[in-house]
């Protein structure tokens, strides 16, 4: 633990003395709030029309924490690739890999301290993004369970599409290269329950169980299953496993 403990405090370090983390959190703060308080803008008229419809009762968490926490997933897509880009391919590129690569430390640790590092500051833009449905359970009335719960399937789901960013970023020396290829393979991943519509049987099932997309829904209607949670866990593991296997390679060359 104490040679992972160092990897990613280095890189997390490194994330905060270059702007690209500074850059990155404002960008996903900034979008974040837009969409948010566009939402309870949106809430807020639907709310001036019920008061002349009485049968019409608006959901606080319809209108505003589900589309929130689906607009948050959406713009991980685009930046988790930027965060986790450096993490191996910079130090492919400026030549200091071969020395992490022969050094006594385990593969394992080096995979797990980057994959951490890669963490930590995807969790800080998370953590600072549910300051704003934070603002609804303090001043407003929505169902608590859903707010919660949704936002643990938005952390699982930001974590374990970085263990498929960090594959990326192990995969090449170019940090361009490997942000297009992670952000490549996570919206593959993303939409690939698209044809399921136009399938039956098990295949259809197949593509909607490997899709991050209906099990992060779940999570945001406060559903809590295992079988989800064995999903993004599933994710993480094969993730780091990928640049394991990378490394490895790395280190026979």
């Amino acid at each position: 633990m104490k040679n992972i403990r160092a990897i990613a405090a280095k890189d997390i370090k490194a994330s905060f003395v270059t702007p690209v983390a500074y850059v990155v959190i404002s960008g996903f703060i900034l979008i974040s709030g837009f969409f948010f308080f566009s939402l309870v803008q949106r809430f807020n008229s639907v709310l001036r029309q019920a008061a002349l419809m009485p049968t019409m009762k608006p959901n606080l968490n319809e209108w505003v924490i589900t589309p929130y926490y689906n607009t948050l997933t959406i713009v991980l897509i685009f930046l988790i690739p930027i965060l986790s880009m450096g993490a191996i391919a910079e130090e492919k590129q400026k030549g200091t890999f071969e020395l992490l690569a022969t050094s006594p430390l385990s593969v394992s640790d080096i995979v797990v301290g980057k994959f951490f590092g890669i963490v930590f500051v995807a969790m800080a833009m998370l953590v600072i993004s549910f300051v704003f449905p934070l603002v609804l359970l303090i001043f407003a009335d929505p169902e608590v369970m859903p707010v919660i719960v949704g936002f643990i399937g938005v952390s699982l789901f930001a974590i374990s599409f970085s263990a498929i960013a960090l594959a990326a970023s192990a995969a090449t020396h170019s940090q361009i290269v490997a942000a297009v290829l992670s952000l490549v393979s996570l919206l593959l991943l993303f939409v690939i329950d698209a044809p399921a519509a136009k399938l039956d049987g098990s295949l259809a099932a197949f593509l909607v169980y490997f899709s991050p997309s209906d099990h992060v829904e779940k999570f945001i209607k406060g559903i809590v299953s295992g079988t989800d949670v064995v999903y993004f866990v599933s994710l993480v593991l094969v993730g780091l496993f990928a640049t394991t296997r990378v490394i490895e390679a790395e280190r026979l060359r």
